[in-house]
């Protein structure tokens, strides 16, 4: 009798089981054919492109506005917000250059010394003048003086309610200009994650077979599975390992004639992939970055009435004893432009008859696509440095290169990253752009002493993010080996800088994203940020109002000294 009981016991449970399982399945059901066409339709985006998430929960973990982990300190949105987003339909619903305004803070009482921190704020209105109550735009600001030739970028914070807070630093006395710029709508930022997640991307890179008198050209992508959901291909050849580690996939050539190995060219060309943006959109994207009409005019009083202006002092710490892990970690500005010159703000910039004293005995590697060619360029102007690998036959050089000064036995070279790298509409030998940025430094000696500026940045921007993080980790792996046999020698990253706009159109490579990848880069090199020199490169370009992604000279001299100010021991 126990025995029957027992198996009626049971018999009733899951009988109990069923009936709640039912009930719950016809509650989803029921609340899925509620939803709206359009809701359905952004549920099923999110799960199409979850491999391109990079967090798995949403909404993210709030740390604090100064803690690197939050989207906030880099002045992003996260992705999986942006996505959540309905696409734009009306252009003057998203935030306006033109009537949006810029006030001192209600504690500001107009009165400002050297030194001190001039709080603004930002009030942003739509096209049709009505106030924003939300957040997600993305402002950038300078206090400028054209008259003594200074500039210095401002921290911006996104309060969420349709207001930014602008901080400047008072840096030199006299009347001065805060200038604000709209660089990029919330629309803007939405419409630029969710494309990378609707096409292969935004500039596709091609791939030449060859072999006797047969040839044939088929797509390349750093993803497989995402290139196999966006092109027709039965087959892809995976390049990976002719790419030294880094991943690489093209499609498999149908002649059969034709093998894997016999890839020897890659371009890109046009027409660019159609991008799926509504005409809101387009509008938005192709109409770039915008000025606030309304600027500021601050006044600093002078503390020093022997002199016509005041400067604030410059630091006395050397930059090669400054803590490099705080460069990882500060939101404040890192230096300003004086008569051309980039003064730095963290520690003392090296002196001008330093750099060839600590270059000597020293190799210097410059890895990364053409704007830290740009670095190889002027070390070669500034340091007698002659070439010592074939002349250059034009500008757009993608072959390694290299130069030795033999009076202090310095030897410096610019070496292209591994593909993907861009080349223009011209096919290109791919076989000079094989060879990864990780290899690379596995294959370095340990004995030399050695300075390492690593740089991955505009090949990265036509693919979703997720492409930068992974090259990024394993370039990480090999930097940590590296340091842990090197002890002398000094690994540095460039970090992104800004710029308005690019021969490609500035949103098909926009730099928001330099942003995004900079909290990557915090993430990737957790546990290294004692060991690697973060270079901030940011802060000059947006003191300048860089226009285009390769900058000037100047700029680029701004950068080098930077980089030789922490190598370089005072």
């Amino acid at each position: 009798m126990g025995m029957i009981r027992s198996n009626n016991a049971l018999r009733r449970s899951r009988w109990l089981i069923l009936a709640i399982s039912l009930v719950i399945i016809f509650t989803f059901t029921f609340y899925v054919t509620s939803m709206s066409n359009s809701s359905r339709h952004i549920l099923l985006a999110r799960l199409e492109t979850t491999e391109f998430i990079m967090s798995s929960s949403y909404p993210p973990k709030i740390y604090g506005i100064d803690d690197p982990h939050d989207p906030r300190f880099y002045n992003i949105i996260p992705e999986e917000e942006a996505l959540m987003f309905e696409p734009c339909q009306d252009v003057k619903q998203a935030a306006s250059a033109l009537h949006s305004k810029i006030s001192l803070t209600v504690d500001a009482n107009g009165t400002y010394n050297v030194g001190d921190e001039i709080r603004t704020i930002v009030t942003l209105y739509d096209g049709y003048g009505k106030r924003k109550d939300s957040g997600g735009d993305h402002l950038r600001a300078t206090l400028e003086n054209k008259d003594l030739k200074v500039s210095a970028p401002c921290v911006v914070t996104d309060n969420r309610d349709g207001t930014q807070m602008v901080a400047c630093v008072a840096l030199w006395s006299g009347t001065s200009t805060i200038n604000v710029v709209l660089a990029y709508a919330r629309e803007t930022i939405t419409t630029n994650y969710r494309i990378r997640t609707q096409v292969l991307a935004t500039r596709n890179l091609y791939g030449m077979f060859k072999s006797r008198t047969f040839s044939e050209e088929t797509t390349c992508h750093p993803n497989h599975t995402y290139l196999l959901k966006h092109i027709n291909y039965s087959e892809l050849c995976n390049m990976t390992y002719m790419n030294s580690g880094m991943p690489l996939y093209c499609g498999k050539p149908k002649d059969e004639h034709l093998l894997c190995q016999d890839w020897q060219l890659v371009r890109t060309h046009e027409p660019y992939p159609k991008l799926q943006v509504t005409e809101c959109e387009q509008t938005l994207l192709e109409s770039g970055q915008h000025a606030l009409k309304q600027t500021l005019k601050v006044t600093v009083h002078n503390n020093n009435g022997n002199n016509p202006v005041t400067f604030i002092e410059k630091p006395t710490l050397p930059c090669s004893m400054y803590n490099i892990s705080l460069l990882w970690r500060s939101r404040g500005l890192t230096g300003y432009f004086h008569n051309g010159k980039w003064i730095l703000r963290n520690c003392l910039g090296f002196q001008q008859n330093l750099p060839t004293t600590c270059l000597k005995n020293t190799r210097l590697y410059l890895i990364g696509d053409s704007t830290i060619r740009d670095w190889y360029t002027a070390i070669i102007r500034r340091f007698k440095c002659q070439p010592t690998t074939e002349k250059w036959l034009k500008e757009k050089w993608h072959k390694e290169a290299e130069c030795h000064n033999k009076q202090i036995n310095f030897k410096a070279g610019w070496y292209p990253h591994a593909q993907p790298f861009f080349v223009g509409q011209a096919w290109d030998e791919v076989r000079y752009t094989l060879y990864s940025t990780a290899r690379r430094i596995d294959n370095m000696p340990r004995n030399e002493r050695t300075i390492i500026v690593l740089h991955l940045y505009m090949h990265m921007l036509a693919f979703h993010h997720s492409v930068f993080k992974q090259r990024m980790e394993i370039i990480r792996e090999s930097v940590k080996k590296f340091l842990t046999y090197n002890k002398q020698s000094i690994v540095m990253i460039k970090g992104p800088h800004t710029f308005e706009g690019t021969p490609a159109g500035g949103f098909r490579l926009g730099d928001y994203f330099g942003y995004v990848y900079s909290k990557i880069l915090y993430e990737v090199f957790e546990g290294l940020h004692d060991r690697v020199v973060l270079l901030n490169n940011r802060d000059t370009t947006i003191a300048e109002h860089e226009k285009w992604n390769h900058p000037p000279d100047n700029i680029v001299n701004a950068m080098v000294d930077q980089m030789l100010s922490y190598a370089c021991g005072q």
